[in-house]
């Protein structure tokens, strides 16, 4: 089936993207600043690198932001280095830091998605910094799956090559409110449905978070194994001495580099925590189990105590069904825009 014209989506203009950098320029560079004085990720990756690149070797850094890896990996005597960038605004600041570092001449620098490029020859050391919130998702894992089987030598290394997510009950502030502060107004409404969407604590905030259980591995990934058809799926139980307590589950990430090197986000300012937020439990004590669902980003809270058991659901799709059953059923006037 042949498309209509309309349906082709039109290559931006030199103009729309440079609107688009400069738009986009400020937040671009303050998240990689915060990445640059992130003395804990810092020391862990270049420890790692260090380690697992002899000279001669060859080096692929995928999602090189500034470049500073592929720049260390020069300096280390990498025989060949490879920077892969998809963010356009990045690519002129690669070549300058590592022009200011004396290895301009020694690094390959392009502008694309990995899954898009082609290159001759494998390498022997790939690390790659390619997660987001999605991390767990299938778009990132397909990505993964695509650099090792493309790009890795045989015997090669991969970092990180191993992922987790971590997750623990916790106590949690700033979760969504039921009344407005100091005006005695309720919001439960707006409570409910904003219970439906897991939140990001950033690095600061994560300091003030009471944990109610020790943290544990709800999902793994294995880079050197994982194949296309992985699904995340997470899951894990605490036993409670007071359920009543939590009021959320919070979730971090935990790199392994080359068996024994770790890095978690509670540890390093570069990644936020994530918090999935319920209903108020019951008191006493008992089983909470949590399950999550990355791609469709539900979760769900179980307990179990001498009650029974009970289920809360989240999802999304819960908070718009509600919002537009609302919406029908609330008298209201409403006015086109003016032309």
């Amino acid at each position: 089936m042949v498309g209509k014209p309309n349906d082709i989506k039109k290559k931006p203009t030199k103009k729309e993207r440079d609107e688009r950098i400069a738009a986009h320029l400020p937040s671009v560079l303050h998240y990689h600043n915060t990445m640059l004085t992130d003395k804990v990720r810092n020391k862990l990756l270049k420890k790692a690198i260090s380690k697992a690149l002899k000279p001669g070797m060859s080096f692929l850094d995928i999602g090189a932001g500034t470049g500073v890896w592929a720049i260390l990996a020069a300096k280390l005597g990498a025989a060949r280095v490879v920077a892969i960038e998809t963010e356009e605004s990045l690519i002129p600041i690669i070549g300058r830091v590592a022009q200011e570092n004396g290895v301009a001449d020694r690094i390959e620098i392009i502008h694309g998605r990995s899954n898009d490029v082609r290159l001759s020859g494998r390498f022997d050391v790939i690390a790659s910094e390619i997660f987001d919130s999605n991390a767990f998702g299938k778009e990132t894992v397909a990505s993964f799956v695509d650099i090792r089987k493309r790009f890795l030598a045989k015997g090669g290394v991969l970092i990180p090559e191993r992922f987790e997510l971590m997750a623990a009950p916790i106590i949690y502030r700033g979760g969504a409110s039921a009344e407005a502060a100091g005006i005695g107004i309720k919001t439960s409404f707006l409570r409910d449905l904003t219970l439906n969407y897991s939140d990001a604590i950033s690095f600061p905030a994560s300091s003030s978070l009471k944990f109610l259980a020790d943290p544990i591995p709800i999902i793994s990934i294995d880079f050197a194994s994982v194949d296309e058809t992985y699904t995340a799926l997470g899951e894990g139980t605490w036993q409670l001495r007071e359920l009543s307590k939590a009021d959320g589950i919070a979730t971090f990430p935990r790199s392994t580099f080359l068996g024994d090197i770790t890095m978690t986000a509670l540890e390093s300012q570069s990644w936020s925590t994530g918090y999935y937020p319920f209903e108020k439990l019951g008191k006493g004590s008992g089983k909470l189990k949590f399950s999550l669902s990355t791609d469709s980003n539900s979760w769900s809270v179980e307990t179990t105590d001498s009650h029974g058991r009970r289920m809360q659901n989240y999802s999304p799709v819960f908070a718009f069904t509600r919002l537009k059953m609302a919406q029908k059923m609330t008298p209201h006037r409403r006015f086109s825009r003016r032309k």
